[in-house]
């Protein structure tokens, strides 16, 4: 079983490879996307077929409000991270990040971020974690989802490490809530905040505002403390 597992996620993730980089290499916005969603159907698929068309056993959720507290605090400390990460990077390769391209505005990327949260948090949390974590065990589960899901963004502008980042949180919301609805919320939520911030961050007079080592460090720890606040959280209620 635990061959089997191994085997699965090795076709799964080359599926992904090799599909995601021939829909990064098409021009058009929305075919790329498109076809970036039709990949994951299959690659989806694969995993799913060995399971006799049958999704993985889960727990049923149990609605918390402290859950959509920690989560909150959770999310807003994973886009501080995640966003500026990259800040960090590009400072210190002086790189000016003002001239990263934004494909197209906010309004006309919002069915695209819906899209693309609904369906990465299906395929990667509630398809692959589930079914990882049936085999191997939550821990397992959320770190090796992590990783896949790190390495089919290898082909975007994301990143490995904030996309490997975003991925274990995203696969502890989903574990400790059993709720695919409350992981696609907060996906979508860090996937607008982040696409909006690169607005901010192509206007040099914003940027300037906190492109300094201090300033930028103090947020990345200020989001490792909301989000390892939001882990202590998820575990209290899990516990009850």
């Amino acid at each position: 079983m635990t061959k089997n597992i191994y085997l699965n996620l090795l076709i799964f993730t080359t599926i992904l490879l090799v599909g995601f980089y021939f829909t990064s290499e098409l021009n058009n916005v929305w075919v790329s996307h498109f076809s970036h969603l039709v990949i994951m159907i299959l690659a989806g698929l694969t995993l799913v077929a060995f399971d006799k068309g049958k999704l993985p056993d889960k727990e049923k959720p149990e609605f918390k409000i402290n859950q959509i507290i920690g989560i909150i605090i959770g999310i807003i400390g994973l886009i501080s991270v995640c966003n500026l990460i990259p800040v960090l990077a590009t400072k210190m390769a002086d790189i000016d990040i003002t001239k990263h391209p934004i494909i197209i505005g906010l309004n006309q990327m919002v069915p695209i971020l819906i899209s693309i949260s609904i369906f990465e948090e299906i395929l990667f949390r509630r398809v692959l974690a589930q079914k990882i974590k049936n085999t191997l065990g939550i821990t397992k589960g959320i770190w090796i989802s992590a990783f896949v899901f790190a390495i089919a963004h290898i082909y975007s502008d994301t990143g490995i490490l904030p996309s490997f980042i975003a991925g274990v949180v995203f696969a502890y919301i989903y574990f400790k809530t059993n709720s695919i609805y409350l992981s696609v919320v907060a996906h979508l939520f860090y996937n607008i905040t982040t696409y909006y911030l690169l607005t901010v961050f192509r206007d040099r007079d914003k940027l300037e505002l906190i492109y300094d080592y201090p300033t930028i460090a103090l947020s990345i720890s200020f989001g490792i403390i909301l989000i390892v606040g939001m882990t202590k959280i998820l575990n209290k209620k899990a516990g009850r």
